[in-house]
């Protein structure tokens, strides 16, 4: 049952956010006298203002504005037979439409929601050093693969204090960085750049990329410990 009344009146709320509190109140009453009645649906039945008055505590300027309104919704189909009295009927059939349609409406937005939600908390899967080192490869740059995931396996692949959504883009953005870097880098070797860079692996770890990229090589003599050398 759309709408019903016995001691109480039970409106549906998607008619009611269609048409109002008031259109509802009425319908909910029409239903009501066309059941209590024994009136075949989709039948006219007579009924007054005064007798929805009398039911609802609408006031007959309410009513009237009820029932224009349930009409131009085509709700109900009506002859006015006087300032008092009226001939109705119900369609049930565009009742049910609206009230399908709507709910179908909401399916489709719950649905959408909870596809919308399974795409917002899919999972990231940390790559492996070998698909890694193969992205990195697969963009012509220096392979700084076991670096970046040394940094982001001892920060638990967050950047920051957020998890992250993707390890191709991290990737990409390490090596915008790591351009950066070796810019700063002289293309030579420099025994006071290397002392500066013992406390920072990471940073040691790419001037000496960066030299090998260079053509350099290390080199280690008992007496002078390790340097670098230019390949001629």
């Amino acid at each position: 049952m759309l709408l019903s009344r016995n001691s109480y009146i039970v409106l549906n709320k998607r008619l009611l956010k269609k048409i109002g509190i008031n259109a509802s109140i009425i319908l909910s009453e029409l239903i009501n006298y066309e059941e209590t009645s024994k009136i075949n649906k989709d039948s006219f039945f007579i009924t007054k203002i005064s007798k929805i008055q009398l039911e609802s505590s609408l006031h007959p300027t309410k009513i009237k504005q009820g029932i224009n309104k349930l009409y131009k919704n085509k709700l109900i189909e009506i002859f006015v037979k006087n300032e008092e009295e009226m001939r109705v009927k119900i369609l049930h059939n565009n009742i049910s439409s609206l009230t399908n349609v709507n709910q179908q409406c909401n399916t489709n937005e719950s649905q959408n929601t909870i596809q919308k939600s399974f795409k917002k908390t899919k999972k990231f899967k940390k790559p492996s050093l070998h698909e890694l080192k193969n992205y990195f490869l697969s963009l012509n740059n220096e392979d700084e693969s076991e670096i970046m995931y040394d940094f982001y396996e001892s920060k638990g692949w967050k950047i920051g204090k957020n998890n992250m959504k993707c390890w191709k883009s991290a990737a990409r953005n390490w090596i915008r960085r790591a351009i950066k870097i070796n810019k700063i880098f002289p293309d030579y070797y420099d025994s006071q750049i290397e002392k500066t860079l013992n406390n920072n692996p990471t940073e040691l770890k790419k001037y000496h990329n960066h030299l090998k990229n260079l053509g350099w090589i290390s080199t280690y003599s008992p007496s002078s410990g390790t340097t670098w050398k230019k390949v001629k």
